[in-house]
């Protein structure tokens, strides 16, 4: 209690208000998380050279490269602890460390050792302090126990004047009066130098480490918690402002940013951000504090902070491993909620009528006291019929009378008491499920739901479905997701089947979306999350999948907005326009500021105050002096918009950090390195470059375009974009090109276009020569082949001839003669026993004989026509004819006699006609007429055979139908269908189908 008395009685003797600030994000860095970092500059190119306790190294946003990697061939890197880089005009570094001073030119990767007097040979603690005078273009170096001295920059490397011996270990350099500067040592010991390096005098010190202030009369001083002045009679130090307590025991040595005339400006001490901002002389400096939450162990731990071209502030302590960056005060700034260890999900916000903030959340109801932007949420209860009620307020609408509706993301519509937390539920005809809210300028209020619109009765205090009489109204079976009026009264609904467009004053609807068969009205979705009206008839969507839509109300869809123009995703959850046209577009992966007239997007993430960038639909809110409110899954935030689209950013820079060819890994290159042509061939797995940008706020979130130019005929190829920083080029045809490579932030700012060259080998094999030859082999190889298929074709053919042949002339003849021996015993001498033998011998020999014949004729090769099946069938028809006295016929329509047929298909034809034949002549005694027809129809060959007998069924015929069965196997041999049956005009009708193209060509 003493101590904040002491601390109140403090400030207000320094005649200075200290302001307390929400904290300001700090994000660690994924990659520096395992290094030590003890010094840290930016060179030209865009790169940063970090020294650690392991070396140098350089660092690109995706990894870190040993200086050892980048150097030229046969140099050797200083190893150990390095406790200091700079980079002078000229873009050379200067390296300090545990082994000496040493002088880096980036271009060449060259290396040199700068010699320096009375260094022991065990150089112990080495160079501990670098410092570039831009006055001077001197260079100060303190190294060893206590040893000074300067280098000119301006001429061949050598030490100015002889080293200074103090006794005292130095740690920082700054600007003093006449060229000279400040010194300060590890134990707190202020030393003022001359140009020339001579001891002007030594500043009797208090209980703080202290920083000289320049140009200040009397001479000033800073410490972590307080600003002194020195007394121009005696010296002595007195405090004039304080910030913090004094802490016991002194403070440690602490490292401040400095401003461009080498004032403190901020630096990190005891869990706070300590920022002063200097006005002029003789004014009292306004300091601000903000808590620092990412402190790892003590709070005394020693920090750095330094601060890179693209004003990103990094800090690091040289006592721990990691580093970490953000912590400048940019336009976010979380809204902190009392008791809560972890920021609720928020799902609605609003400000009351008596300018509170409302704030609805998965935990709970949270408001803000009026007037108090950065001021704590605290939770408010809500009850219902007199008990505790979780509401989950979706939803919520300050409507023109001051009543506050709202939408239950689980319940219907109802009304919210705020002085007493007293929930009041709407009635409605069925059960609702609300999810926006909106009152016209005519005081209507609308309410869209998961089945529908619905409008409110004020009277009968009741929702009421919008055109409730029309069944088929389209609307009704629709989540209406966002209502937003224009100024012509038209209400713009977003919906899960795509945008409509009603008048309430003639009921009129119309619909944009992906079924619409006018150009004008059709859309690339009908996922509708949000929507937004525009002056003129025009609209803004955001949608689930595709991105940020423009659409007119005449002309249709005008612009497409996705991750491809710099959105960091496709879904789009929140819409808030400003008073001068520009959008705040709240994503699932970052706030998005986007002016349409000029093309400017700025992408805000987890580095810029966003805890968790993915933001939750209806959770945004507009108040009138212009500061934007947004819920997500981390939280609230509060969005500053003033200031936003002004201010000159530098440009970012492309980095080409590494190039890989020949399917080798990739090689590290040097910043400003000429790059040749890339030479490599369409069958390389590896080759391209890995690529960075010098603006290291968010790396994962940058953007990569590529474009290939063939310089032949200077066509441009399609834009390719990736989010990954490796550019790989795979299968291009042999040719020179020219490759067009540039980035682009999530801030949405571009780097500019680099182009490179790009040289594709033609391999041996694709030169003319080699064509020719492997053509020539092929045509060989060709002629070969069908040689090899003409011979072995041939041979086969010969071989069934000749089967064949014997078949007929060996085994044909042995059963002529069977045969007529047979009827020879037929004799009317011979005994009737015998002549009964004779006849089944008779029977047998003429079965075998044509058994042999078909079998003889299935194999000759050449029968393999459409003529030798027409004339075996007309054999096998007239000899069946004669045995009944049949009246055969067979036709052939469309097919000539010599399409070739394959063997298995001339075969399985013949063996069903002859069994459809054999049934007519066994089981249709009545018949007087046989006919078959072979045809093709379309793509089927058809084979039937009609009889106009009567057919006894198959269970009363010989063999119960297995000549039936033997036809359907033989159909499913060849792929086809086989029906029998009774046909319309009378008789019996077998049919045939089998596929023509597969089956029938040999």
């Amino acid at each position: 209690m003493c101590s904040s008395v002491l601390l109140l009685w403090l400030l207000l003797r320094a005649g200075v208000a200290t302001a307390q600030t929400p904290p300001i994000p700090w994000l660690p860095d994924s990659v520096l998380s395992a290094v030590v970092v003890r010094a840290m500059v930016a060179d030209h190119s865009g790169y940063l050279w970090i020294a650690t306790t392991d070396g140098i190294q350089r660092y690109d946003g995706y990894q870190t490269v040993p200086l050892a990697k980048l150097l030229a061939p046969g140099a050797a890197a200083p190893a150990g602890y390095m406790h200091a880089v700079v980079c002078d005009s000229a873009g050379r570094l200067w390296l300090g460390g545990k082994t000496g001073l040493y002088r880096l030119v980036p271009t060449t990767g060259q290396l040199t050792r700068i010699v320096l007097p009375n260094l022991p040979e065990d150089p112990a603690p080495g160079v501990q302090a670098l410092w570039l005078d831009r006055r001077t273009r001197r260079l100060w170096v303190g190294y060893g126990t206590g040893l000074v001295l300067t280098l000119d920059l301006t001429h061949p490397v050598a030490p100015a004047r002889a080293p200074r011996p103090l006794r005292e270990e130095p740690i920082s350099f700054a600007p003093a009066p006449n060229l000279g500067v400040w010194l300060t040592t590890y134990n707190g010991q202020v030393h003022q130098l001359d140009a020339q390096g001579q001891l002007i005098r030594q500043v009797q010190l208090p209980s703080e480490y202290l920083i000289p202030i320049p140009g200040t009369q009397p001479q000033q001083f800073v410490s972590s918690h307080a600003r002194y002045e020195t007394d121009p009679r005696t010296g002595q130090l007195h405090e004039r402002q304080r910030w913090l307590p004094a802490p016991e025991g002194g403070t440690q040595s602490f490292k401040p940013l400095l401003d461009t005339q080498g004032r403190p400006v901020q630096w990190l001490v005891a869990q706070q951000q300590i920022a002063l901002q200097w006005g002029a002389a003789g004014q009292v400096p306004k300091v601000t504090r903000s808590p620092v939450t990412f402190y790892a162990n003590e709070p005394s731990t020693r920090y750095t902070l330094f601060r890179d071209p693209h004003q990103l502030y990094w800090t690091f302590s040289p006592e721990e491993r990691g580093c970490y960056k953000g912590g400048n005060a940019g336009p976010i700034r979380p809204l902190p909620i009392v008791r809560q260890v972890r920021p609720p999900s928020v799902r609605g916000i609003t400000r009351l009528p008596d300018g509170r903030l409302l704030v609805s959340s998965y935990s709970g109801v949270f408001t803000q006291a009026a007037g108090q932007p950065a001021g704590l949420l605290h939770p408010m209860s809500l009850t219902r019929e007199g008990r505790p009620w979780p509401a989950l307020l979706y939803s919520m609408l300050v409507t023109q009378k001051g009543q506050l509706f709202f939408a239950d993301e689980s319940d219907t519509f109802g009304e919210l008491d705020t002085h007493t937390g007293v929930l009041t539920y709407h009635a409605s005809a069925i059960k609702l499920q609300g999810r926006t809210l909106c009152q016209t300028r005519t005081g209507t209020i609308w309410g869209g739901t998961t089945s529908g619109l619905y409008v409110f009765e004020e009277k009968q205090r009741a929702w009421v479905r919008y055109r409730n009489q029309e069944r088929r109204w389209p609307l009704h079976g629709l989540e209406v997701r966002r209502i937003s009026e224009d100024a012509l009264g038209t209400l713009w609904l977003a919906t899960n089947g795509g945008l409509f467009a009603l008048s309430p004053t003639t009921g009129t609807l119309q619909h944009y979306g992906t079924t619409e068969a006018t150009p004008n009205r059709r859309l690339p979705t009908d996922d509708v999350l949000c929507v937004s009206a525009a002056p003129q008839g025009h609209v803004w969507l955001g949608t689930r999948a595709h991105g940020l839509l423009h659409v007119s109300a005449t002309r249709g869809l005008l612009s497409n907005l996705g991750p491809e123009q710099g959105l960091p995703s496709a879904t789009i959850a929140t819409l808030l326009p400003d008073a001068a046209g520009a959008l705040w577009v709240g994503t699932y992966a970052g706030l998005v500021y986007y002016r349409p007239s000029t093309g400017q997007l700025k992408v805000y993430g987890s580095a810029d105050g966003l805890a968790n960038p993915e933001l939750n639909q209806q959770a945004a809110y507009r108040a009138a002096d212009g500061t934007c409110f947004f819920g997500g899954v981390g939280g609230v935030f509060r969005v500053d918009a003033t200031g936003v689209a002004g201010g000159v950013e530098q440009e970012p820079q492309l980095l080409l950090t590494a190039q890989a060819a020949g399917g080798q890994p990739a090689q590290p290159r040097l910043a400003h390195a000429p790059v040749g042509p890339l030479v490599l061939t369409n069958t390389m797995t590896e080759a391209g470059y890995n690529l960075a940008l010098d603006d290291f706020r968010a790396p994962a979130l940058n953007r990569f375009f590529y474009q290939l130019l063939p310089t032949d005929d200077g066509v441009d190829t399609t834009v390719m974009q990736q989010t990954s920083h490796h550019l790989r080029l795979r299968g291009l045809a042999p040719g020179s090109y020219t490759l067009a490579v540039w980035g682009q932030t999530p801030a949405g700012r571009r780097t500019a276009k680099r182009r490179l060259r790009v040289e594709v080998a033609r391999p041996w094999w694709q030169h003319p020569l080699a064509l020719l030859s492997a053509a020539g082999l092929l045509v060989g190889v060709g002629v070969g082949l069908q040689k090899l298929h003409g011979r072995r074709v041939l041979r086969e053919a010969r071989l069934r001839t000749r089967i064949a042949a014997d078949l007929h002339d060996e085994v044909g003849a042995l059963l002529t003669r069977v045969n007529l021996r047979a009827e020879l015993l037929q004799e009317p001498s011979s005994a009737d026993e015998l002549r009964a033998d004779a006849y089944d011998l008779l029977l047998d020999s003429r079965a075998a004989l044509t058994m042999m014949r078909d079998v003889v004729w299935s194999i000759d090769a050449s029968a393999d026509t459409l003529g030798a099946l027409r004339d075996r069938l007309h054999d096998h028809l007239d000899a069946t004819a004669k045995t009944r006295d049949l009246q055969a016929t067979l036709t052939i329509h469309d097919l000539p006699d010599a399409l070739p047929l394959s063997p298995s298909l001339r075969q399985q034809l013949y063996l069903v006609a002859k069994e459809a034949i054999t049934n007519v002549v066994r089981h249709a005694p009545t018949a007087t007429c046989l006919t078959l027809i072979l045809q093709r129809q379309g793509a089927t060959l058809t084979l039937t055979i009609h009889n106009d007998g009567e057919v006894a069924p198959p269970s009363a015929t010989h063999g119960s139908g297995m000549g039936l069965r033997n036809m359907q196997r033989r159909a499913e041999l060849l792929g086809g269908q086989l029906t029998a049956g009774p046909a319309p005009e009378g008789g019996w009708r077998v049919s045939l189908r089998v596929p023509y193209r597969d089956s029938l060509l040999a």
